[in-house]
């Protein structure tokens, strides 16, 4: 009986509203969808309905009032005990539960990190293009690049600490800002609206700071500009969220539009395979560019130390902040691991940047020309 108490208490806010009551059409819904995708063999076993279910939660609401508070919800479980058992108590439970801790996808308020983000960058370059427009300078579909900008990573200005997260608002050419903000978009959007705006913004400027102190290291004399490491520490980041909530995540609430604080079903299990091909995708071909630019000794100016960087700390900073709906014992052990390992490598790149100055390029107060392209 604790298990449905405790269950009762979680899904109690989730129809928009924490008054002691669940809304029964919204409840009824959770559990269509849930049953949908998972009782059809258990309908098939049993020989039970699932019109069956809906019967069963229907006779709960013993005033009519179209809610179920929380005396006719324990009620259910007791006087419907032997019902409970033809259909595996455990079962239900297990679909009350996935309720309980299913993922909210919530459009309001509105994801504003991702979203400020992208109008800032947006506006950064639209403020170099103009400056290179009146430098004589033509915008074309990979430069040029803004060298000379206070934010742009340099490898010579290293002590100017800022370069090696301001660098991601800076981008070179108009391939390269599309590819980035659309991506950003695309995996940023969804993860906000499922996560608080602070928790996706630290993975990314995580991500974006592992990016720059690992090129520092490990190509000391390369430039770095755009957003990419970020933006695949958020891509990784909902790899991360699904390993933390993989049994959860079969049923997802979304906001509805007309009635901010009704949470509408969706079927959990395609939103997650979809998360996954979307990661993978980005993953692959970025894979794929860098294997096929390698073995055709093309020029190639994208920093894929950067990327790797952001996808091992989206993975590791994303075990730790991302929401974990229902906490497991080993995944307590998991995400102190990922602290200390993501710990360690932003300190130990940190201390390698301070005082192992014979493996940079020598300081210089010297700006190189604006004027120049990427390769």
């Amino acid at each position: 009986m604790d298990d449905w108490k405790e269950i009762f208490a979680r899904l109690d806010p989730k129809d928009g509203a924490e008054d002691g009551r669940i809304c029964k059409v919204t409840f009824l819904e959770w559990i269509d969808t849930l049953n949908f995708q998972d009782t059809v063999m258990l309908e098939v076993s049993q020989g039970i309905s699932r019109e069956k279910i809906r019967w069963l939660i229907e006779a709960a609401d013993t005033d009519e009032n179209k809610y179920i508070d929380r005396e006719e919800f324990l009620a259910l479980v007791d006087k419907h005990s032997r019902e409970l058992e033809k259909i595996q108590r455990n079962n239900l439970l297990k679909y009350m539960r996935v309720a309980a801790y299913a993922d909210e996808y919530r459009w309001w308020p509105p994801p504003f990190f991702i979203i400020l983000l992208t109008l800032v960058q947006i506006t950064i370059y639209i403020y170099h293009c103009v400056y290179f427009t009146e430098l004589g300078v033509p915008i074309t579909w990979t430069g040029p690049s803004p060298f000379c900008s206070v934010l742009i990573y340099n490898p010579q200005k290293r002590q100017q600490f800022w370069r090696f997260f301001t660098y991601s608002f800076v981008h070179s050419g108009v391939e390269h800002i599309l590819v980035n903000i659309v991506l950003q978009l695309l995996v940023g959007l969804a993860l906000e609206m499922s996560n608080s705006w602070w928790r996706v913004g630290l993975v990314y400027v995580l991500g974006v700071i592992a990016g720059s102190l690992a090129t520092s290291v490990i190509n000391p004399g390369t430039f770095l500009a755009g957003a990419s490491g970020g933006v695949y520490a958020i891509a990784c980041a909902h790899l991360a969220a699904i390993l933390l909530n993989w049994k959860e995540d079969s049923l997802i609430l979304r906001q509805r539009m007309r009635n901010k604080k009704v949470s509408s079903p969706t079927f959990g299990k395609v939103v997650r395979v979809g998360r996954v091909l979307v990661v993978g995708g980005i993953l692959c071909v970025d894979a794929v560019t860098a294997i096929s630019s390698s073995l055709s000794g093309e020029v190639n100016t994208t920093s894929y130390t950067a990327h790797v960087a952001g996808v091992a700390m989206g993975m590791l900073v994303g075990v730790v902040m991302l929401k974990n709906r229902r906490v497991q014992f080993w995944e307590q052990w998991l995400r102190a691991a990922c602290c200390v390992l993501a710990g360690t490598f932003i300190l130990v790149m940190i201390v390698v940047n301070i005082f192992m100055e014979g493996i940079f390029l020598p300081m210089s107060e010297e700006d190189p020309a604006c004027s120049q392209y990427a390769g």
